[in-house]
């Protein structure tokens, strides 16, 4: 068993794309991350990129791009994770955070042994075609630049209700909805020339676009805007030449899951969304 760090993303891809892509829902995490690096073949002081071999096999698979960690693999062998973990252990790579699904998450946790302040149980759901469903008023549009500083606002507002973690500064938040909205990948729902949802692409795979970010203010919710606007997206992605939609939704909150299961979302598998102290 032997760990192999990669100096770039690209390095990392080389070996390892074709193996995440075998569970391509699942591994939307690492592969969308690592595609959506500009400059795949430049280095990354903070980063880390890594794979577990054993048998000459990739069994267990790591990125770190923030302060939060990523798991993956096709191993049930808990000592292809452990040899992950002993990886950032031995380099005193200090993490807030690891997710992944729940035995990859959960064992790294373990192995890391860093006290747990939080666990969220997180589903993964994917589409493959999009059920037909009465609209509500408005049209779903492609947000533009005159939208930065509300969407700005409004993702701030939805990453304080999801409680993400690690917390952006609004600096940083303002320049990914800069980017995010110069590459068409945000969406609002317009009602009445009045915004009063949006969504997004939040990663692409090979085959999936990754919704994400899907926010109503509060004057606005439950007159089922979110949900039109999630279904016109995903529609939208699949017009636009990828073969599934995938979202994640929080296990403890049913009401999103029944709404994206009338959309025709269904769940793949659970991941663990594990904050260290």
């Amino acid at each position: 068993m032997n760990i192999n760090a990669y100096k770039t993303p690209q390095q990392f891809l080389d070996d390892t794309e074709l193996i995440l892509e075998q569970k391509e829902i699942e591994n939307n995490l690492i592969l969308g991350i690592c595609n959506g690096i500009a400059d795949k073949t430049a280095e990354f002081k903070d980063s880390v990129f890594i794979n577990c071999f054993d048998d000459q096999q990739i069994q267990a698979t790591s990125i770190k791009t923030i302060s939060k960690a990523i798991v993956a693999g096709t191993t049930s062998n808990a000592a292809h994770i452990k040899a992950l973990a002993d990886y950032y252990l031995d380099r005193q790579i200090d993490l807030t955070g690891i997710i992944g699904e729940s035995f990859y998450a959960s064992s790294f946790s373990k192995f890391y042994g860093k006290n747990q302040v939080d666990e969220a149980t997180l589903i993964i759901h994917q589409l493959t075609s999009v059920n037909d469903l009465p609209l509500k008023s408005g049209n779903l549009v492609i947000a533009n630049e005159d939208d930065i500083e509300l969407v700005t606002d409004w993702t701030i507002k939805f990453e304080e209700d999801a409680q993400t973690f690690p917390q952006k500064p609004r600096g940083q938040i303002l320049l990914s909805t800069r980017n995010m909205i110069a590459s068409g990948r945000i969406f609002k729902w317009v009602d009445q020339d009045e915004i009063v949802s949006i969504a997004a692409i939040v990663r692409k795979t090979k085959n999936a676009g990754i919704v994400g970010l899907v926010y109503t203010p509060d004057q606005w919710r439950s007159r089922g805007y979110a949900t039109s606007c999630v279904q016109k997206l995903s529609e939208y992605i699949l017009q636009n030449g990828l073969k599934y939609c995938a979202l994640f939704t929080d296990a403890s909150n049913p009401t999103p899951n029944n709404i994206y299961r009338k959309i025709g979302y269904v769940p793949i598998t659970e991941f663990k969304d594990i904050k260290f102290e």
